[in-house]
């Protein structure tokens, strides 16, 4: 027992380094590339804040809120690609010109013809009324893609435009479209391609985002010799989901930004960057990690400087003292509970169990605050959050007893229905990430509280007892589920092989508990036992 012990205290003295280590990791300042001349050539621009979003019946976007977002923007880009012009965004031109913005006027096009006329008309009335100001009309984005109107349809829809504006016209899409629908140039004064490292079918990491861009555009260039393009879309999420080796990040959409600007600067290419402002109304269609492009979050603050070095996280002390406090509660949970350890083990226990699990604590506050949109998400993992804390106080009064060798009080009998509710809530996300993975998350801080605790338990106290058929089947289902998502997510995805992980930890001490008393079970069998006696 004492080398189990001793054991079970340093590897919890390990996850307390490695939790606080992960906090002052994140304040360490990263040098960056500069951006020349401290603007951006055109940043796409979306009014919509917090509460807002385009599938609001009726929704207009107030003047004053356009004006307060270009008097922000004018210091940082010289140009915004609206994409629409209802809404209130028919406003852009005109405050456009008060804050010396040029736009790229968006014309959103889908499947239906009148909706559409609307848009093409109302386009062409601005853009003829502000030639200074509107460079371009963009009309449709992503037609193609979304597959929502037959090319012909699509090219009559520019033409119509083009023949009655008096600035250029063209369309947007992701570059492969464009490759698939050539016949589309014949109608456009030049060519909008999207290129998205993070989004392609093979996600490209941060290291090679730019040279991929960079090979993208000479590709296109290849394929459409004459033509003149503009990278329309292009960016870096700062929060959400990894895809192979393409990690969202606060350093990471930075180092893109920049990296990309200062070599588009250095070939004479034009671009627009995606997006001006956080659109929080994304994350209902594309997860968390929709809601993050923005070189501004929803409050209107800049991300990250256009000079200097960046921090991935700049309030890192904030959320350190909140793991830290976070790591007390379990020693004022015992005294107020009088389930105080007896000894100086186990209170280390106690101590060392509170601060690693105080590090999980708050990164899953931190991911509740950027997943959450609605008062329902609010809710759901405010709720999600207090259980882990739940789970985490039963767990280090159960790991401080199990050292002291100590029978379970009220608080460790509690262990039970905290492993089956864990293997209920990894399965259940782990069954989203099988069937419905693109936009999933992997919260892994939520899974590995759980995992890792119980499998110290399980370190200390030996393999868990009375095991029961749901939390079996759960884990059967759970183990299988996990490699499938390790195997298709790749080895280069740390954030899927860590929840991976967590669920395989979670899973294989109870499927280890019922082999052990099936086995048990099989030596108490007498040795005749299911003989014919002949």
């Amino acid at each position: 027992m004492r080398a189990r012990r001793l054991a079970g205290l340093a590897l919890l003295a390990l996850a307390t380094i490695a939790g606080i280590g992960h906090w002052i990791a994140q304040g360490v300042p990263v040098a960056l590339p500069d951006v020349s001349g401290g603007k951006f050539a055109c940043v796409s621009y979306a009014p919509f804040r917090e509460g807002q979003s385009p599938f609001q019946e009726g929704i207009i976007i107030p003047e004053w809120q356009i004006d307060e977002d270009f008097a922000a923007l004018a210091s940082n880009t010289r140009c915004v690609r609206t994409y629409a012009v209802d809404q209130g965004l028919d406003k852009v031109p005109e405050i456009a010109a008060r804050h010396g913005l040029e736009v790229l006027l968006g014309v959103w096009i889908g499947s239906q013809a009148d909706k559409n006329m609307l848009q093409m008309a109302k386009a062409v009335e601005l853009a003829n009324a502000h030639p200074q100001t509107v460079r371009a009309i963009v009309v449709g984005n992503e037609v193609m893609l979304r597959g929502e109107l037959p090319r012909e349809k699509l090219a009559e829809t520019i033409r119509w435009v083009r023949q009655r504006s008096q600035v250029p016209v063209t369309y947007a899409d992701v570059w492969e479209f464009w490759m698939r629908h050539k016949p589309l140039l014949d109608e456009v004064d030049f060519a909008t391609i999207h290129i998205l490292p993070y989004w392609e079918d093979e996600p490209v990491g941060i290291d090679a985002a730019v040279a991929h861009i960079m090979d993208i555009y000479r590709f296109v260039e290849t394929q459409m010799p004459g033509v003149t393009l503009l990278i329309g879309e292009t960016g870096w999420p700062s929060a959400g989901r990894q895809r192979e080796g393409a990690v969202p990040g606060r350093v990471n959409q930075a180092a893109f930004l920049r990296g990309f600007v200062s070599e588009v600067s250095r070939q004479g290419i034009d671009y627009n960057l995606i997006e001006a402002f956080d659109q929080p109304w994304k994350r209902a269609n594309e997860g968390t990690v929709g809601g993050h492009w923005g070189l501004y979050d929803v409050g209107r603050e800049a991300k990250f400087p256009l000079t200097g070095p960046v921090e991935e996280l700049p309030g890192w002390k904030l959320w350190l003292t909140g793991s830290l406090l976070f790591g007390l509660l379990p020693l004022a949970w015992a005294t107020l509970r009088r389930e105080a350890p007896g000894t100086a083990a186990g209170w280390a226990t106690l101590v060392l169990t509170g601060a690693a699990s105080g590090t999980l604590l708050t990164m899953q506050a931190r991911y509740v605050v950027e997943m959450s949109r609605m008062p329902f998400e609010w809710a759901a993992g405010g709720a999600l959050w207090l259980l882990s804390l739940g789970a985490m106080l039963v767990l280090a009064t159960a790991l401080a007893r199990a050292v002291e060798e100590k029978p379970d009080s009220a608080t460790s009998r509690l262990v039970d229905p905290v492993r089956l509710l864990a293997l209920a809530f990894v399965l259940a996300m782990c069954l989203g990430l099988v069937f419905d993975p693109r936009y999933r998350d992997f919260p892994a801080s939520f899974a590995l509280l759980p995992a890792v605790g119980l499998a110290l338990l399980a370190l200390l106290r030996g393999l868990p007892e009375a095991i029961g058929d749901a939390e079996v089947g759960l884990a059967l289902a759970l183990v299988p589920c996990a490699i499938f998502i390790a195997v298709r997510e790749g080895p280069h995805n740390t954030q899927a092989l860590l929840w991976c992980a967590a669920s395989l930890l979670l899973a294989l001490p109870v499927l280890a508990a019922r082999l052990h008393d099936r086995r048990a079970a099989l030596r108490l069998q007498p040795s005749g036992a299911g003989t014919s006696g002949h």
